[in-house]
């Protein structure tokens, strides 16, 4: 069971997490050519209308999950009663600190949400300042933390900052997560998704490559997580303009979605069209 949970949270985590993201580096909903066709306009990360404190309170109760309202309301509750819970060490879950900076991590992915990317980044430095200091630097929440900071900068398109957190996440990752584990290979996956971003193909199919190593081996070869590492690699082999390489992963990626995801599962549809679009297009070597 889980075994389970954890594989079902690497497919939300590369499913999801990178879909805005990777949204410039794919063929549009129309059919237009994939890879540096990008239709989405850059974000700045100064851009977002600024919210009230009560605006920024009712964002914080919707996205706040009810165990941590729970855990900070029954603080005296904890084994041996509020004196115990003060002199408890940092690490405990009903930490005061540790549910606040986790508030600041809710409040700052419900802004990214809404695309005020300036807003998620002041509320997850704020997360960040916390759990330095009370969880410490290697900390798989401090790791976790860079992680969110270097997606929410992919998102707005600010690259060089997202590689620079990605880099911090990673760097910690391998020590308190280990090198073989599925968030450090999320985060290779990410870095990937920031160097096809930036048309730096070949270390992005470096880093896509250790994704997809660690994802065949902890979730399996039939896995999502695997599929979409594939589809990625896919999408920056095309971008270097190997269309047979390019079309040998979009095939392998697509194999995956149609027996896990269906046919009709808009991640397959898309991988389809592009394999499609690359069988059609003319030999340029012809």
């Amino acid at each position: 069971m889980a075994k389970r949970k954890e594989k079902r949270k690497s497919a939300r985590r590369v499913q999801g997490e990178e879909e805005s993201t990777t949204s410039s580096l794919e063929e549009d909903r129309n059919g237009a050519p994939p890879l540096g066709a990008s239709s989405v306009t850059a974000v700045p990360i100064s851009s977002g209308k600024a919210l009230t404190d009560a605006q920024l309170h009712k964002i914080s109760v919707q996205h706040a999950s009810a165990a941590a309202f729970q855990q900070l309301s029954t603080t005296a509750a904890a084994p041996g009663g509020a004196a115990a819970a003060a002199a408890a060490p940092p690490t405990l879950s009903w930490n005061p600190d540790l549910q606040i900076a986790h508030q600041y991590m809710e409040l700052g992915k419900a802004l990214k949400a809404k695309g005020d990317f300036h807003g998620a980044v002041v509320e997850m430095n704020k997360a960040l300042e916390i759990r330095r200091k009370v969880v410490g630097k290697e900390h798989p929440d401090t790791a976790s933390t860079y992680y969110q900071l270097g997606i929410t900068y992919c998102q707005a398109q600010e690259y060089d900052q997202a590689l620079t957190e990605l880099k911090r996440a990673l760097t910690l990752g391998r020590l308190v997560w280990g090198k073989s584990h599925e968030d450090t290979a999320c985060t290779y996956y990410q870095l990937g998704i920031v160097l096809n971003a930036q048309s730096d193909y070949d270390r992005g199919i470096r880093e896509l490559k250790k994704a997809l190593d660690i994802f065949e081996t902890t979730l399996g070869r039939d896995h999502e997580a695997t599929a979409r590492t594939l589809h990625h690699m896919g999408d920056a082999y095309a971008g270097k303009g190997d269309t047979v390489s390019a079309m040998v992963h979009y095939g392998k990626a697509l194999i995956i979605q149609t027996a896990r995801l269906g046919r009709h599962n808009p991640q397959t549809v898309e991988t389809f069209r592009k394999l499609d679009y690359h069988m059609r297009k003319p030999d340029d070597t012809a």
